[in-house]
Parts: C-alpha cells; structure tokens; sequence
C-alpha cells in the first residue's frame, strides 16, 4: 500500500507529471489536426481532378472534431488526478467532460447540416435545443463550482477518523483508474483496425465510434468507483450529509451513463438532469450544519 501511495501515485499523478501529460496531449492534439487536414486536402484534391468522382467533397471544419477528441481523453486523465485531492472537483470533471462531449456534438452536426444545402425544420430544433443545452449546462458547472468554493458549517461530533488513510486509499483508487484508463482505450482503439477507410467521413466515423465506446466504459467504471467512495466514507466518517453527497453523485453519474444510450434530443435533457441533480445534492450538502444531539 505504501508503495502505491509513495511511489506509482507521484509518478502517474504529480504535479510535475501532470505538466508533462499536459504537453504530451497538446502536442498529440495538434499533430493529429495536421494529419487530418493532410488527409482531407489530399481527398479534395483526388476528388478535384476526377480521380475519385464517385467521393462526396469533404467539409475541411471536420478536422475540428479530431483535436477536439483528445481534449476530452486529457479531461479524463484530470479526472483521475483530481480525484485523491477533492471527490467535489473530481465530480467536477465529469460535468466538464459531459458538456465538452456536447461541444464536440456540435462540431459534428452544424458541418453536416451545411453539407445537407439547407436547414429544415427538424435540423433547427436539434440545433436550438443544443445550443441552449450547452449554454445550461456551461451554467451548471459554473454554479456546481460556486457551491464547492464555499464554505462548509463544521462541527465535531467525535465521528471523524484519521483522514490520512481515506486520503491513501483515494490515491490507490485514481492509480487503478489510471490502468483501467489504459486498457478500455486500448480495447477501444483496436476498433480502427477493423475499418476499411475510404475517405475522410470514415475517420470521422472511427474516431466517433472509438470514443463512444471508451465513454461508455469508462462512466460504468466511474459509477463502481463512486460506490467505492461511498463506502470508503464510512470509515472515515458515518456523518449523513456525506453520505447523501456521495449517493447524490453516484446517482448524477448513473444518469450521465443513460445519456450514452438515449437518442435525439433526450440525450441533452438526459445530461442536464443529471447536472442539475449534482448541483442541488453539492448545494444541500454545503448548506447543512444540523448537529448531533447531545446525550442527556
């Protein structure tokens, strides 16, 4: 356990480390943007001079979607190194990644209605509603972070245990993560070998596919390790408003995890729920400073 907490966690999850991953991911942002472009200038040039007359013209706005793909993986990797430090900013992360996912829906969707010549009806209530949705949400975090930088009543009740071994276990939960982040990329990234590419919008599709796989893993890992929060609460304190916050997330988690399945427009109402449902839980949470009652 030692060697966990004072080796493996400060080489995977350091302040220092988390610069290095900040650069890695940055440069591997900026160099698949090259590569998609590259790739797209060459399609558009096959296509000019008739060599591929059969191929639909590429919107070069798609390459957007590839750099932004890995801002979200980094968004993870945050997750997982706020997570021994504050459950309430590693819930945090989770509201980012949701919202940025949306984000990144849109990058997708306004080039595809322009390749479609017009907007019809349908094509502008699907933009309006995310629109709006992403602005909500952009105001549910924003609110979820005011709760979890305000101050908390305290009261001691003799409850509270030696916070250093919650602390430690956190840690060796978030080096876990790390490994399972690992794998579940790998095992969704074996997913572009199975696709024949014929041009650009078959990237588009690999990329959305692998990343949609790795999401959907990678929150039903979130949901367990919630649980395993919970219950690493109790032996650090059994006080009921941190029981109610933990639960509270598990539950705003496992709502995330149901906008992946859901279709249309309920996938955004699907995530503003959920957010919605964290910022009240973390807002009752900062709010409560019902004491014990005393023996008589």
């Amino acid at each position: 356990m030692r060697f966990v907490t004072e080796r493996i966690f400060p080489f995977l999850l350091s302040q220092s480390k988390k610069m290095f991953v900040e650069k890695m991911f940055f440069m591997l942002a900026i160099s698949l943007f090259v590569v998609h472009i590259l790739i797209t200038l060459v399609s558009c040039i096959s296509i000019a001079s008739g060599a591929d007359s059969e191929a639909v013209m590429p919107d070069p706005l798609d390459t957007i979607y590839t750099p932004f793909s890995v801002i979200l993986l980094y968004e993870v990797y945050l997750l997982i190194f706020y997570l021994p430090r504050s459950i309430t900013t590693y819930i945090g992360k989770q509201y980012e990644i949701i919202t940025l996912i949306l984000v990144r829906k849109l990058f997708h969707d306004i080039p595809m209605f322009s390749e479609q010549g017009s907007f019809n009806s349908d094509n502008i209530v699907h933009l309006l509603v995310s629109l709006g949705g992403l602005l909500t949400l952009c105001a549910l975090v924003y609110v979820f972070y005011k709760f979890a930088g305000k101050k908390k009543p305290r009261y001691m009740d003799g409850t509270e245990k030696d916070y250093s071994s919650f602390v430690a276990k956190k840690k060796i939960l978030s080096v876990i993560l790390v490994a399972v982040f690992f794998v579940l990329f790998s095992w969704s990234f074996r997913e572009l070998y199975e696709i024949r590419f014929h041009g650009t919008d078959d990237i588009m599709h690999a990329i959305r596919e692998m990343t949609d796989t790795f999401f959907n893993d990678f929150f039903v890992v979130l949901i367990l390790t919630e649980v395993l929060l919970l219950l690493f609460t109790f032996s650090f304190s059994d006080k009921f408003d941190k029981v109610l916050r933990n639960s509270g997330f598990i539950i705003s988690t496992m709502l995330l995890k149901l906008s992946f399945r859901a279709e249309g427009n309920t996938v955004i109402f699907i995530m503003l729920a959920a957010t919605a449902f964290g910022v009240a839980v973390l807002a009752i949470y900062k709010m409560w400073d019902v004491k014990p009652v005393e023996k008589e």
